[in-house]
């Protein structure tokens, strides 16, 4: 990396096209990372996998009612060398005991304790990722923005989180979208509306990964609607993992990485992908990402990162392995490839790429020198997409 260097100006004149590109397809990937940037104080808004698996595990272990289950289930985690699990290898890991238990027991753990441990993780998840505005602006509803100036076509949105903060900040921006569901009283999941793709140019396209707090599954018909109703019969849609679950649990995530994959291989037009707040740790969306991205060589994925290069040896390793996967991080990044650091040329303005980077005011416009990239924090992206929108006519 270190004779390698890549020029800031540039990548922001190629991302600034691609967005201003009347007959490109947009979509932006919203990883855990996005929600962390609001802050409450000290504090994020919604805690990152890590915050909320720290947070939840505590809950769970201060519980008379589910201790010794999930005891137990930390036992099992290190009997099968998994020493420190996260929220979604927990979810993942109850499930599949489920599978195998039927109505007996699996591993010590009966069917009925991992349903309740299962439903109690679920709610106290709901609880902790709940949340409303705190400002009367965030960077969501610059991206609301960005997608309610983009006319033609319609900006899709993929997300692996479960809040409803994007969903919140469309309908404040007064932003039409459509999320695979259908109807008014009890809006259902319409897997054939998704596969026709009817819905209008002018709506957005928001395809929730992982679920969602007010996805629902009736147990009795195995039916799956969106509803904030919590009773008794009804599951909570948080699917972390692509591990097998039974048909109903599994349909939605299927229907939902098959969109994600549809997308980036669309052959009608071209495909720019921006990734933000995602660190590449979701192994099936690494292959679901680099499988399309090698099946369409005329799309291209901007991964914005928050941190040095050297943090994300994984996603760097597959930019260096997949030419239109371009992983650009604080430090440095890997375009077409090559891996180098952020420099500046001799006889750059440096104003010019102060909305996405970080300049020293002692840098000299006659001297090439190093930068740092700020579009990896959801919050320094937003005001870049506002910046962008008002000088642009989308």
């Amino acid at each position: 990396m270190a004779d390698q260097t890549h020029d800031p100006l540039q990548f922001l004149n190629q991302i600034r096209q691609a967005l201003a590109a009347p007959k490109l397809s947009v979509g932006f990937f919203i990883g855990a990372g996005c929600p962390v940037s609001i802050r409450c104080g000290s504090e994020p808004l919604i805690p990152d996998v890590r915050g909320l698996s720290t947070k939840i595990f505590a809950e769970m272990a201060g519980s008379e009612d589910h201790k010794d289950s999930f005891n137990r289930l930390c036992e099992i985690f290190k009997e099968d060398g998994e020493a420190t699990p996260n929220i979604e290898s927990m979810l993942g890991k109850i499930r599949s005991l489920s599978e195998v238990a039927g109505k007996a027991d699996a591993r010590g753990l009966s069917h009925s304790s991992l349903s309740a441990i299962d439903k109690k993780i679920c709610a106290d998840i709901t609880k902790a990722v709940d949340r409303e505005y705190v400002e009367p602006d965030n960077p969501y509803l610059s991206l609301a923005r960005f997608v309610e100036s983009r006319a033609r076509p319609a900006t899709e949105l993929f997300t692996t989180n479960y809040h409803l903060l994007l969903e919140s900040a469309l309908e404040v921006q007064r932003v039409p979208f459509f999320d695979g569901f259908v109807g008014s009283v009890k809006p259902f999941f319409d897997q054939r509306a998704i596969d026709d793709d009817v819905v209008s140019d002018r709506w957005c396209r928001v395809w929730k990964l992982h679920g969602s707090i007010n996805w629902k599954l009736d147990t009795k018909n195995k039916r799956v609607f969106r509803s904030n109703v919590s009773s008794d019969g009804l599951e909570q849609l948080i699917h972390p993992s692509h591990r097998k679950y039974d048909e109903s649990r599994r349909m939605p995530y299927f229907v939902m990485i098959d969109r994600f994959r549809s997308f980036v291989r669309n052959q009608k037009m071209p495909v720019a992908m921006i990734v933000c707040g995602y660190s590449f740790g979701d192994q099936h969306i690494n292959e679901a990402l680099v499988e399309s991205l090698k099946a369409n060589p005329s799309a291209v994925c901007y991964a914005l990162q928050f941190d040095k290069l050297e943090a994300y040896s994984e996603g760097a390793a597959l930019a260096q392995s997949v030419p239109n996967l371009l992983f650009l991080a604080r430090d440095g990044a890997v375009v077409r490839r090559r891996a180098g650091k952020w420099m500046t040329r001799p006889g750059t303005d440096q104003n010019a790429i102060r909305s996405g980077f970080f300049v020293s005011e002692e840098a000299d416009d006659e001297v090439a020198g190093p930068c740092e990239l700020l579009l990896g924090d959801f919050a320094k992206f937003a005001p870049f997409l506002d910046d962008f929108i008002s000088s642009s006519d989308i």
